[in-house]
């Protein structure tokens, strides 16, 4: 599967034989490749396109997502390939109509959520001796709300864990990045700081693949467990990149630890405003794309997963692999 990232204002996408053809402005010659090469385009610049286009992407299975790069969390997301098993979304209605399968299934996701928050922790921890104690607390925190959650009784006590424990995991990540950056705390539209704008960044595109995921295994991204049907949501994809944040969370430090990004690649429209510039986001792209491998692998095997929930699972599309599933934590 094949990700492409268009970040130039004025380029021009047009589809012939086959070919997605990409004329990118004042460049005499267009670039071009098969469509069926492609699985997921982002664009993050104003480009032109037409309805042909679109509808030929969205016969090719291309997920779209169209992205402002001044408001990354309000990303439109489209397409993409679609599994004709009916049957399986009706049970899946069904099966979240059940509210104690429900807080059951939002009990197994939790639980598996704050065991990647405390291995990252733990392993940061034997990386920064100098932050034991912060470390320590932390994960001394996120251990009581993980204990604690078997014995919650609803949807609501589990979130107001969840958010407890996000607390304590972000105090504890805050104390890993310089303090030139100015990363106090998780924040979001608009980002204040760079570390929270490559944060929200990664995590709409890391969305885009686990709504991907989720339609190609017939399933309905907008139906979750533990997160709330919503209006223009997807719920259910939202849930699976609560399992993946503790991963992306590393990787973005180590954008920053390895100097990957630097102050340069950053602009402030205003005070209370960080955004990636056009140089940040020509970095940021090819290395989200070689880091997304893992994350994609991921999401079709959680999407996998919760077909299986509903059984029947007989057909592999064409994002599938042949390795087992992998287990929530």
């Amino acid at each position: 599967m094949q990700s492409l990232f268009i970040d130039r204002k004025g380029t021009t996408l047009d589809v012939s034989g086959g070919r997605l053809i990409i004329r990118p402005p004042d460049t005499p010659r267009p670039m071009s490749l098969p469509v069926k090469q492609v699985r997921y385009l982002v664009l993050s610049a104003s480009v032109d396109l037409s309805s042909t286009v679109l509808l030929s992407l969205n016969s090719a299975g291309i997920t779209l997502v169209i992205i402002n790069p001044r408001q990354p969390d309000g990303a439109m997301i489209c397409g993409g390939h679609r599994h004709g098993n009916i049957a399986r979304r009706i049970r899946q209605y069904g099966l979240l109509q059940d509210s104690g399968q429900r807080l059951a299934l939002a009990r197994q996701l939790l639980q598996a959520k704050l065991r990647t928050q405390y291995r990252a922790l733990a392993r940061q921890r034997n990386r920064r001796p100098d932050l034991r104690h912060p470390l320590t607390v932390a994960l001394r925190q996120i251990r009581e709300r993980w204990q604690a959650i078997s014995e919650s009784g609803s949807l609501a006590s589990l979130r107001g864990l969840e958010g407890a424990a996000a607390a304590a995991y972000f105090a504890a990540i805050t104390k890993l990045v310089a303090p030139a950056w100015g990363f106090t705390s998780r924040r979001r539209r608009p980002p204040p700081d760079p570390v929270n704008a490559v944060l929200s960044l990664t995590y709409t595109l890391v969305h885009g693949e686990a709504v991907r995921a989720l339609m190609g295994h017939g399933l309905d991204p907008g139906l979750g467990c533990l997160h709330d049907i919503d209006y223009n949501r997807e719920s259910l994809a939202c849930d699976l990149v609560e399992l993946l944040r503790a991963d992306c969370d590393r990787w973005v430090l180590e954008l920053f630890r390895g100097q990957t990004l630097r102050q340069c690649h950053f602009q402030q429209p205003d005070a209370n405003h960080s955004m990636l510039n056009k140089d940040g986001r020509a970095i940021f792209y090819p290395e989200y794309q070689r880091a997304a491998k893992q994350w994609q692998k991921r999401c079709r095997n959680l999407a996998r997963q919760w077909a299986a929930l509903l059984g029947d699972i007989d057909e592999v599309n064409e994002d599938e692999d042949d390795e087992p599933p992998l287990p929530y934590d």
